[in-house]
């Protein structure tokens, strides 16, 4: 009887072992984050079983270089946040840093869409087919159809890449904006004041980087970092 009963807690606890084993398999290879059911579809587990395996995988990964995370709407490998200055200095990817400009844009798009090009037009006050170029090369903004108005403008939203950059597991999670911020009233986009010092900084960065994104050296405020859920915000009040 005795026999038996270790027997079967040494299976049980090789099926453990299996499925986490499979699950970290099944994420090393993903591209994106991978949602529970379709760890469940192809493990054959159920989603407690999923969501076991994941807690346990995750205990297991606590002071190692790699983090399991949760953005997206799935979950995925991350570097730990802990060696980041050794990944970046290996990696020296240029793409982590982003222009005021480029920031500012992207803080409109992620807080108004889906909106057009000439409603951020509106709130920035210059054109933006530069920054809004580099903001889809960069796969942080996307098409998501058109406005039914006259002419059809393109209406933009951000991505999937969006959310993994900024460490979020949904728009839900960008911190609110206070209350004389851009919004939607009625469908239509009411632009906040703007005081004297803020608009001219905000002129000062449109005439020298406007069409020159790549050609700026980045500020030290705006890199990309764990935070910069903050940094939108900040962008989208015209604080400095």
């Amino acid at each position: 009887m005795t026999s038996s009963s270790g027997s079967a807690r040494k299976k049980a606890r090789y099926g453990c072992l299996s499925l986490r084993n499979s699950v970290e398999a099944i994420l090393f290879v993903a591209t994106e984050p991978v949602p529970v059911d379709q760890l469940c579809d192809a493990t054959g587990a159920s989603e407690k079983e999923i969501k076991a395996a994941l807690a346990e995988l995750r205990a297991t990964l606590k002071d190692r270089g790699l983090a399991l995370r949760e953005v997206g709407g799935g979950y995925r490998f991350f570097s730990n946040p802990e060696y980041r200055e050794h990944v970046e200095r290996y990696l020296m990817p240029p793409k982590t840093y982003m222009s005021p400009a480029s920031l500012e844009t992207l803080a409109i798009v992620a807080y108004l869409q889906p909106v057009t090009r000439a409603e951020v037009e509106s709130i920035r006050g210059v054109n933006v087919d530069g920054v809004m170029g580099t903001l889809e090369q960069r796969e942080l903004i996307r098409e998501l159809g058109r406005k039914e108005v006259v002419g059809r403008p393109i209406l933009y939203g951000t991505t999937t890449q969006f959310l993994e950059t900024f460490g979020l597991r949904s728009l839900d999670e960008l911190p609110p904006l206070p209350d004389d911020a851009p919004r939607r009233v009625n469908g239509q986009v009411i632009a906040f004041p703007q005081s004297v010092s803020s608009a001219a900084s905000a002129s000062q960065i449109h005439e020298s980087v406007e069409g020159h994104e790549d050609e700026v050296h980045a500020m030290s405020d705006a890199k990309l970092e764990d935070s910069v859920a903050d940094e939108l915000a900040r962008a989208m009040n015209g604080s400095s």
